[in-house]
């Protein structure tokens, strides 16, 4: 799975973000997502799945939904996300954990046709998403690491479909974090890219058939 992973951040430099994800993705083929504006809404990401781990071995998710005027949310049996903001660009969303230590927190942004959009050295990246900002905490326990995955069919290496954080010996309390968000289109929504096929199965592929074409003109030339 290609994967954007970064221990004890602090902030992102653009520059380590373009090495790391150049050397992740692959150019993107049948792109599908079309970006329907880079001013996305806590009201605007209605579907995103946010999955929380407990030290204890136990788990726990919730669907984000709409609290008020660009505000929006998950919520759990002691924890809780939202953010309330006309704009992720900025705009510090709030995790909140009460009672039980959080192992990890992951926001799969897929299915609320959204993706993480972060920071890329050359603007705008992929075309139509303006600048990105990768994640950054503002106040409170910072994980230990923190990564995206699931890459968007469009990306040049800046979009992405989940934001997953680890603390290692839990969190409780409150913590405060930036990290911007894009939406797709109604016609066109969010898609991850199609997986690239590993080298050992494309000289297979290739194989395969140079074999059926021999194969073939041999019974011609028998016939």
């Amino acid at each position: 799975m290609n994967r954007l992973s970064i221990a004890n951040p602090t902030h992102l430099v653009p520059a380590l973000a373009a090495s790391l994800a150049l050397a992740t993705i692959a150019a993107p083929t049948n792109a599908q997502t079309v970006v329907s504006g880079y001013t996305t809404g806590g009201d605007d990401m209605n579907g995103m799945q946010v999955l929380v781990d407990f030290l204890d071995g136990s788990s726990e998710s919730a669907i984000w939904g709409t609290t008020g005027y660009n505000a929006g949310g998950a919520f759990g049996t002691t924890w809780g996300l939202s953010l309330t903001s006309s704009t992720t660009f900025g705009a510090p969303w709030t995790f909140s954990a009460t009672n039980k230590l959080v192992r990890s927190l992951s926001i799969n942004a897929i299915p609320g046709n959204t993706m993480w959009d972060t920071d890329w050295p050359t603007y705008p990246g992929t075309p139509g998403s303006a600048n990105g900002w990768t994640f950054q905490v503002a106040s409170g326990q910072a994980p230990n690491a923190y990564s995206y995955s699931v890459p968007i069919d469009i990306s040049v290496g800046d979009l992405w479909g989940t934001l997953s954080m680890q603390w290692l010996n839990g969190f409780t309390g409150t913590m405060r974090f930036y990290g911007d968000t894009d939406n797709g289109t109604a016609s066109n929504p969010v898609q991850a890219a199609k997986p690239v096929p590993e080298p050992g199965t494309i000289l297979a592929l290739t194989t395969f058939g140079a074999l059926a074409a021999a194969t073939r003109r041999r019974r011609n030339q028998l016939g």
